[in-house]
C-alpha cells in the first residue's frame, strides 16, 4: 500500500492492493490509518487487530488484544490515538494506541448500553463519545469522567449513526426505516425532525458537513440522499444495487458517493449534476391512463360489469396504473434508476436512449460486505465483512482522481 498514490488514467474498476486474513469470525468493522500502512479491525471473534505492512508487502498484526464479549463497532481518532470498541454485551472500551502502533493501552469502560452497540462517534472538543445500541437508545458519555450524560430512547434498535461535530445535531438510524435528528445539549436533546422514506431497516447513513447533504443506505437496497441544508424537504432516490446497502461514503471534492452492498457490489454514483426527484406514487380506485377499476373498487366494477385490475405505478410520474397501461420497463438514470423499472407506455415513449445512460459506475467486490470506510485523502478503501476476509482497495481510478492534490482527470 504506498503512502501516496497519484492520478492515473480511468480504468474500469477498483485495484485490490492487499487481502488480510486471519479471523475466525465475521469482521465488524475495518479502518485505514492515517498517514500509515496500517489497518485496525474489530471482530465477532472478541479481537481488535491492528495490522502494519512489512517490507514483504503482507499485512501482519502488531497487535492483537481479545475482549470479553464480540466487537460490533469501533471509532479510531488519529489525532490523539484513541480508540473506542464497541461490544455485544453493550459496553464500550477505549484504548490508547502507542506511536509505533505495536502497543494498545486500556484507558476505561463506558456502560453505554445495555445490549449491543450498533454504532460510536467520538467528539474531542467535547470530550464525547455518542453511541447507538440494540436496547433502542443513543447515549453520550463524557470521556473525562467516563460518566453518562444522556440518553434518548427510540421504538426500534438504532442501528447507525452520524454526528454534527459543529452544531452536536445527530442523525440516527433505525431498524424501522426512519432516521431521526436530534440536537444534542450537556444533558439532554431535544428531536427536531424524523426523516422516512426507506421501506425497510437502515443499515448506513453518511454526513456532508459543508454540503449538509445526509445519504442513507438500507435493506430495500436503496439510497436517499436528504438535502438537509438546501431545498426544504428534497430527497433523491438511487436505486442500484441488487442487495441491502451496507455502507456508504460520500467525497465532497468529487461529488461522487461510493456504496457497498452485501452481495458484494460496489457502487460509484456522479453527483456532480442535476438530478430529478423521484414522484409521490398517487393513490386512484382506478387505471389513471385507461380509468378502468381497480380491483378493491367494487361499486366500479358492479356498475360496469368488469373484473377489477392490479395496481401498479409509474416510476417517472408516479401515476397509478393498470398492467396494460404499464407493459415497457426502462432505466432512468436522472431519478436514480440505474435498472429497468416499471413506467407506464406514456412516460416510456418520452424517455430519450441518451436518458438511459448510467449515471453511476459498479464493481464487483467479490466477497460480501458489511462495513466499508475510506481514506479519502489517499483514495483508498478498506472494505469487510461475513467471510472474515478484509480488502485493501485503491479506488482512485474509478473515482478519477488523487484526491490528496484535487486534480481530476474527469
Amino acid at each position: 500500500m504506498a503512502a501516496e498514490i497519484h492520478s492515473r488514467p480511468q480504468s474500469s474498476r477498483p485495484v485490490l492492493l492487499s487481502k488480510v486474513e486471519g479471523h475466525q469470525d465475521v469482521v465488524s468493522a475495518a479502518l485505514l490509518i492515517p498517514k500509515e500502512d496500517g489497518v485496525i479491525t474489530a471482530s465477532e471473534d472478541r479481537t481488535i487487530r491492528v495490522w502494519l505492512k512489512r517490507d514483504s508487502g503482507q499485512y501482519w498484526p502488531s497487535i492483537y488484544h481479545t475482549m470479553s464479549s464480540p466487537c460490533s463497532a469501533m471509532a479510531y481518532h488519529h489525532e490523539s490515538r484513541r480508540i473506542f470498541v464497541g461490544q455485544d454485551n453493550g459496553a464500550i472500551m477505549e484504548f490508547h494506541i502507542s506511536e509505533d502502533f505495536n502497543k494498545m493501552n486500556f484507558v476505561k469502560t463506558y456502560p453505554a448500553h445495555q445490549n449491543r452497540v450498533s454504532a460510536i462517534t467520538f467528539c474531542l472538543t467535547s470530550e464525547w463519545v455518542i453511541s447507538t445500541g440494540h436496547d433502542k437508545c443513543i447515549s453520550w458519555m463524557c470521556t473525562r469522567s467516563g460518566s453518562m450524560l444522556g440518553r434518548h430512547y427510540f421504538t426500534s434498535w438504532a442501528s447507525c449513526l452520524q454526528y454534527d461535530y459543529e452544531t452536536r445535531h445527530a442523525f440516527v438510524g433505525d431498524y424501522s426505516g426512519q432516521i431521526t435528528l436530534l440536537k444534542l445539549e450537556q444533558n439532554t436533546c431535544s428531536v427536531i425532525t424524523t426523516l422516512k422514506g426507506h421501506e425497510g431497516s437502515i443499515t448506513s447513513l453518511w454526513w456532508d458537513p459543508v454540503q449538509r447533504l445526509l445519504f442513507s443506505g438500507a435493506t430495500d437496497h436503496s439510497i436517499i440522499m436528504w438535502d438537509i441544508g438546501g431545498r426544504k424537504g428534497r430527497t433523491l432516490l438511487l436505486q442500484g444495487h441488487h442487495d441491502k446497502v451496507q455502507a456508504i461514503c460520500y467525497l465532497q471534492l468529487t461529488r461522487q458517493l461510493v456504496s457497498c452492498s452485501a452481495d458484494g457490489g460496489i457502487a460509484v454514483w456522479n453527483m456532480d449534476i442535476s438530478r430529478e426527484e423521484a414522484p409521490q406514487w398517487l393513490e386512484s380506485d382506478s387505471c389513471q391512463k385507461c380509468e378502468q377499476p381497480f380491483f378493491w373498487n367494487i361499486k366500479q366494477m358492479w356498475d360496469t360489469k368488469t373484473l377489477g385490475l392490479r395496481q401498479h405505478h409509474c416510476r417517472k410520474c408516479g401515476q397509478a396504473v393498470c398492467g396494460k397501461c404499464s407493459t415497457k420497463r426502462s432505466s432512468y438514470p436522472i431519478m436514480g434508476f440505474e435498472f429497468q423499472v416499471r413506467v407506464c407506455d406514456s412516460c416510456f415513449e418520452s424517455i430519450k436512449d441518451e436518458d438511459r445512460t448510467s449515471l453511476a459506475t459498479f464493481h464487483e467486490g467479490k466477497h460480501n460486505i458489511s462495513h466499508m470506510s475510506m481514506d479519502i485523502t489517499r483514495g483508498l478503501m478498506v472494505t469487510c465483512g461475513s467471510d472474515r476476509i478484509v480488502k485493501i482497495w485503491d479506488m482512485t481510478p474509478v473515482v478519477g482522481c488523487s484526491l490528496a492534490t484535487g486534480f481530476s482527470s474527469r
